[in-house]
């Protein structure tokens, strides 16, 4: 049976950030098949599913038919044993041992939502939803669920979303004019270091070009992340 619950002990990096979801927000939902088996979070729209190997997935499958999701993500192992067409897959990494020396910029929390926004923004240039973004981070922070860096001449930011003894790394990004000087490998080895000695196990998803680069600062690949789409299911 699956049936809403309150809490439960994430046990890897999705149920993590299941965990990190139900903790976020008010208006989420956070299931659990009985034994707590396979947990699933839900906030508009968009859905993250762990489970372990003796999961019900048959119900799984049905229940998830039922859900108002549009988007899923989970384990690309899991996603093979339900019936859901995969948009996109990312090889999910793991920070193992730092291959760089010191740090030699200068990397701060970032603490203005509207500064973080405009920065990736230039990153990103497919980023156009700044009142969510910023909304939705600034709910994060207050949560204790999220929190942003940057190095200190505003070139280079990431997103890390945090949940007990786990860490996903999120959006990480370098301004034009300011790549090539290694400033986003000196930032996400910043955070990781920092995360693990906080006792958390630290992780992120790429894309296969951006393998060579993660694992110059001491990533190695631990699994592989699909998102699945609902329509035409």
């Amino acid at each position: 049976m699956i049936r809403l619950m309150e809490d439960f002990q994430p046990w890897d990096i999705f149920s993590a950030r299941i965990w990190a979801a139900w903790r976020s927000y008010d208006d989420g939902q956070l299931w659990a098949q009985d034994g707590a088996n396979a947990v699933i979070s839900l906030v508009d729209g968009f859905a993250i599913l762990s489970a372990k190997k003796d999961a019900d997935w048959e119900e799984l499958a049905a229940f998830l038919r039922l859900q108002p999701w549009a988007r899923l993500q989970c384990a690309a192992g899991i996603a093979a044993k339900l019936s859901f067409p995969a948009e996109w897959t990312s090889a999910l990494l793991k920070f193992e041992t730092p291959k760089r020396g010191e740090i030699a910029v200068e990397i701060t929390p970032a603490v203005d939502v509207g500064e973080v926004y405009d920065l990736l923004a230039r990153c990103f240039p497919s980023m156009k939803n700044r009142g969510d973004w910023m909304a939705d981070l600034a709910l994060r922070w207050r949560r204790g669920t999220a929190q942003t860096w940057r190095t200190g001449n505003l070139s280079t930011a990431s997103a890390v979303a945090m949940a007990k003894r786990y860490c996903f790394i999120g959006a990480v990004g370098t301004v034009p004019e300011a790549r090539g000087r290694g400033l986003a490998g000196q930032l996400v080895t910043h955070i990781a270091l920092l995360q693990q000695a906080q006792g958390r196990e630290v992780w992120l998803s790429c894309k296969e070009e951006l393998l060579g680069f993660y694992g110059s600062i001491g990533f190695a690949r631990a699994g592989e992340m699909a998102t699945l789409r609902k329509e035409a299911a």
